[in-house]
């Protein structure tokens, strides 16, 4: 054989046994992680059955049961909830004793309106002589029940010039913009519109 060949058998060999040390070596090391990993999911769930650390996903003191971390807790977040006058708009319908209790409109950001396909979304305009009107510049007889009285007082809560309000009963979202005009003024101009 000549030298070529020689080295190149040599290379060969080499090559080989370079790459199953790399590879025993390798093995070795993700061994000893998957090991180490195990373990640590071993303990932490050992942890957990003991119930020393966690009960419920919530840290809780190791004097204390989790009934009576329940109790304590939720008794006192809704008593400030309630105190402070909070509201839950999340729950749009309640049963209360035995009848359907509706919610009344709501204020909600303008990232919101519309977010609610079945929704319809309507625009109203709110006259500075505190008229509400619909898009045909018509009164709204009851703004209570449609919108809420309350709402009108949120103009530039988030914009200046409108508020948007959910009314979960009648599905519909609705966009309300100021005007700093009389509604007396605008339906004076207005000559399609019958006196009534």
């Amino acid at each position: 054989m000549s030298s070529k060949g020689l080295t190149f058998l040599a290379f060969i060999a080499g090559a080989g046994i370079g790459s199953v040390c790399t590879w025993q070596l390798l093995k070795r090391k993700y061994e000893l992680i998957a090991q180490e990993e195990i373990d640590s999911v071993k303990a932490a769930y050992a942890e957990r059955e003991s119930g020393k650390e966690f009960r419920d996903g919530l840290k809780v003191a190791e004097d204390r049961t989790p009934k009576d971390v329940d109790d304590m807790d939720f008794k006192k977040y809704a008593s400030i909830i309630q105190k402070e006058g909070y509201t839950d708009y999340s729950k749009t319908v309640e049963e209360k004793k035995g009848e359907a209790f509706v919610e009344k409109p709501y204020v909600i950001s303008p990232e919101e309106f519309g977010e609610f396909e079945e929704y319809e979304k309507i625009s109203l305009t709110y006259y500075a002589d505190e008229i509400l009107a619909d898009e045909n510049d018509e009164e709204v007889d009851d703004v209570e029940e449609i919108v809420g009285k309350e709402s009108l007082n949120h103009f530039g809560e988030y914009e200046d010039d409108s508020v948007f309000v959910r009314n979960d009963r009648l599905k519909c979202d609705y966009e309300i913009l100021l005007d700093q005009r009389n509604y007396s003024d605008v339906v004076k101009t207005m000559p399609h519109r019958m006196e009534e």
